[in-house]
């Protein structure tokens, strides 16, 4: 019988001169829902409560439901219901590789892509009840099996090999440099599963080749001066890469984001802070390895965000952007500062009664509902309200998804690919 992951062992650092190493392959913590109160579980294989209680879950349940009154935990299961007195729960399965399916896991939320699927996990399961009675379900697992559960979503599972073992690579270094930094930790989690981290699902969409090139860059991450970075990455840059400063001023601006360039080979030199260079460059068909129109094999979800438009009503933009202050109607947009690739990082927003200045990329974008994809747009205002026109879907630092599997198709190594999107960093076993 498999026993459950002891916490012990999870986070074993050793410094070694200047570079962090762990001894062994680390477990992680990642929190996959915080945002129900009802849970429906099939279980695929036997799996058993770790404190030796005689509660036990098998495929021959069916449908098992948790939910939460008064503060604990309640399990319906093969027509009985089940009172838990703890406001804690951890399952292991009898199976190394056991698995079980939660139906209707949200994600995206609060983002325009929201939704609902049917996922299906495997790992050590822990179940919490929070202070605004929802569950926070936590899974524990090798990081190397989180892996597979993140690349195939984050990339897709059939995009070319080198492209995924580059995205295989900026997520462990994501995962590495978010354990030792502590940046997205809680008190039962290490990592969380949705855009603010790096997208989870579990073995949904896992593929053969998504597997393989995790497998085959084994503990590879990025790093500088032999210290793991935050290798962030986007879907797609919109044609060029943004400076680190000018979307998180308060995250760590290592060398490799002191640098900002348009995603091709080329030097061409443009500057996109400006407004009307930006208007001129967003209207034509630049050069880039994520520009669907030369590179028309891309996928169907980066071919529909290189270039974008919203229009709004200014009923509409006016009750979205005053959050719930009476402002009258929005007047007009003002783009006060752009970063190296045109997106904007301070705005200001023009009322009838009053004005709003809004400092930050994901801000800006985010008072748009649902958020805008980039903050790299100029806005025109109209009769009946606002058009935006924009490029790119994502922060736009360092690697752009869609470009690496141009580059990947174009032959290029993920070696190579890595180079590309993060020029001063070097590579390094991370355990």
């Amino acid at each position: 019988m498999k026993k459950p992951f002891l916490i012990i062992y999870f986070f074993s650092v050793q410094l070694f001169f200047s570079q962090i190493v762990f001894q062994n392959e680390p477990i992680v913590r990642v929190r996959i829902i915080n945002t129900v109160d009802t849970l429906r579980l099939l279980f695929n294989d036997k799996w058993l409560p770790s404190n030796g209680d005689s509660l036990i879950f098998s495929p021959a349940d069916g449908e098992v439901m948790f939910t939460i009154e008064a503060g604990k935990i309640k399990i319906y299961k093969s027509g009985n219901s089940i009172n838990l007195e703890s406001e804690g729960f951890t399952l292991y399965s009898s199976d190394e590789r056991g698995t079980f399916n939660i139906k209707n896991v949200p994600f995206g939320v609060g983002w325009w892509w929201e939704s609902k699927e049917d996922r299906t996990y495997e790992g050590e399961f822990h179940f919490y009840v929070t202070k605004e009675n929802k569950f926070e379900i936590v899974i524990h697992l090798p990081i190397e099996e989180y892996l597979k559960g993140v690349v195939p979503y984050e990339i897709g599972g059939d995009s070319p090999l080198e492209a995924i073992k580059a995205q295989a690579v900026a997520a462990r270094s994501e995962a590495i440099k978010a354990l030792t930094s502590k940046l997205y930790s809680g008190e039962h989690h290490d990592l969380t599963s949705d855009v603010e981290c790096q997208v989870f699902s579990g073995n949904k969409k896992r593929t053969e080749i998504s597997d393989r090139a995790v497998d085959e860059t084994k503990s590879l991450i990025l790093s500088e001066n032999g210290k793991p970075i935050n290798a962030y990455y986007a879907s797609n840059c919109g044609g060029h890469s943004e400076l680190i400063k000018n979307v998180w001023g308060d995250r760590p601006g290592v060398e490799s984001y002191s640098v900002s360039h348009f995603d091709s080979d080329d030097s061409a030199s443009i500057d996109l802070s400006n407004e009307s260079n930006l208007r001129e460059w967003l209207f034509s068909n630049p050069k880039s390895y994520c520009n669907p129109n030369i590179h028309s094999d891309l996928p169907t979800w980066s071919q529909n965000n290189f270039r974008w438009k919203v229009e709004l009503t200014t009923e509409a933009i006016s009750e979205m952007t005053a959050k719930g202050k009476d402002l009258g109607n929005l007047v007009d947009i003002k783009i006060l500062k752009r970063g190296e690739s045109g997106r904007a990082y301070l705005a200001k927003f023009i009322f009838e009664k009053d004005s709003v200045e809004v400092k930050g990329e994901l801000k800006i974008r985010q008072m748009i509902s649902p958020p805008l994809r980039s903050a790299c747009f100029v806005v025109d205002k109209t009769d009946a309200g606002f058009v935006f026109y924009g490029a790119g879907w994502g922060h736009g630092v360092g690697m752009c998804q869609s470009g690496a599997i141009t580059m990947a198709r174009n032959g290029k190594t993920f070696e190579e690919i890595l180079k590309h999107y993060y020029r001063k960093a070097e590579r390094l076993n991370a355990y």
